[in-house]
């Protein structure tokens, strides 16, 4: 190989290494885009305050910045965030349900869910945010199944979600629904147009949950 086919051979490669680091930047700037539309989206309706401190971030960013996901966590820390259902989740994230039975309509009255807020028509609320999917087999007390208690199939998809405060540092309010005592987990079968709501004052739910634990049941039918 001569000098003068050897110069043009490397000025190639030189080249080829230089447009595949411009594509793996390019790449790692549109995952962080995605990544932060995505959370965009999941905070939008369920988190008003913590939104004005993600506005005022994204506006100090000079264009083409890439801070991202790491900007957009400082900008929220600090606040409790119920989150959107997870993938395979069949829980409702909106809607308005009134009660479908009597027993529904003295305890509660109608049904408001707004993003991860629960909002009853006797005036309480509880905020979530999400544990984790069970399925009607399973037990949420010894020798009881979500099946069972709530008339639904054996891989029923029931969504348990954690009670959280309203902002960080308070408590997590008192219920009548549970006695006066707070709610811990709160789970959710979503059926058409059907929602069962079952309220445990526990913090897990689990085969070895005491049946005490639960504090009650109630059926709601969308409006």
């Amino acid at each position: 190989m001569t000098a003068a086919t050897a110069q043009p051979q490397t000025a190639m490669k030189r080249l080829a290494g230089a447009l595949s680091f411009v594509c793996l930047v390019l790449f790692l700037l549109a995952v962080e885009q995605k990544q932060t539309v995505a959370a965009w989206e999941t905070l939008r309706d369920e988190t008003g305050p913590a939104l004005g401190r993600i506005a005022d971030w994204a506006g100090r960013l000079p264009s083409g910045a890439a801070d991202g996901i790491e900007g957009l966590k400082a900008a929220v820390a600090g606040e409790p965030r119920p989150l959107a259902a997870e993938p395979g989740s069949t829980a409702i994230l909106k809607g308005e349900y009134g009660p479908a039975d009597e027993a529904t309509r003295a305890a509660t009255g109608s049904l408001a869910v707004v993003g991860a807020e629960l909002r009853f028509e006797n005036g309480e609320a509880v905020r979530t945010r999400p544990l984790r999917i069970a399925n009607g087999r399973e037990a949420f007390a010894p020798g009881q199944t979500f099946a069972a208690r709530l008339d639904a199939p054996a891989d029923a998809q029931i969504e348990l979600r954690e009670v959280v405060p309203p902002l960080r540092g308070q408590a997590v309010a008192p219920l009548s629904l549970c006695g006066g005592q707070p709610a811990g987990v709160a789970a959710l079968l979503h059926r058409r147009d059907r929602v069962d709501l079952m309220l445990f004052r526990t913090r897990t739910v689990d085969p070895a949950t005491p049946p005490s634990a639960l504090c009650g049941v109630w059926s709601f039918s969308a409006r």
